[in-house]
């Protein structure tokens, strides 16, 4: 197995520690390509063009499938690790009509055609009220208007990848009530 220097002459034990060798290295590369979110590869950041469509065609899609009334809304780009400093996300900021019937059981039938249409459940992240949907890195969440009675509101969310930057908008919201409805 060895000889007077120590060395391992044994060619199964050279195999084995190239092998553990191997196995780790493999696994260092594999963590270093992993971000803190456990998400993989993290990927490119978006335009500002790009990051309000994501959300904008979000909501029109919402306000088509669920048939939403009355929407009016609009948007503006908000830090995502402080109060001004980039990434930045899209943050959209909807109301919508309620009917005069049960306003909790029409924004379940509200969740049921997104989920229809492909959106899926978010964890809940310490909110306590309404409905937290997602879908394609867009998180809605929605609930009754509790100063208003027919009224719902409809927050969006984008994801954290605009870079540029946001400190100085003016002005900061973008008013999108009329680009709503396809």
């Amino acid at each position: 197995m060895d000889d007077k220097t120590g060395r391992i002459r044994s060619s199964r034990a050279v195999t084995l520690l190239a092998a553990a060798l191997l196995v780790s290295l493999v696994l260092g590369v594999g963590l270093l390509l992993v971000n803190s979110s456990g998400e993989s590869v993290r990927q490119p950041a978006l335009s500002d063009e790009q990051a309000a469509a994501q959300v904008l065609e979000s909501a029109k899609r919402i306000v088509a499938v669920a048939r939403l009334d009355g929407v009016a809304g609009g948007y503006r780009f908000m830090s995502c690790t402080n109060e001004r400093d980039p990434p930045y996300q899209v943050a959209m900021h909807l109301t919508f009509r309620l009917p005069h019937q049960n306003s909790v059981s029409y924004l379940d039938e509200v969740a049921a055609a997104m989920v229809a249409d492909g959106w899926h459940e978010a964890p809940a992240m310490a909110q306590h009220f309404g409905k937290k949907l997602t879908k394609d890195g867009v998180t809605s969440v929605f609930y009754r208007d509790p100063r208003h009675r027919e009224v719902a509101t409809m927050r969006l969310y984008g994801e954290c990848r605009a870079m540029a930057d946001h400190r100085n908008d003016n002005p900061a919201w973008t008013e999108v009530t009329d680009r709503l409805r396809s």
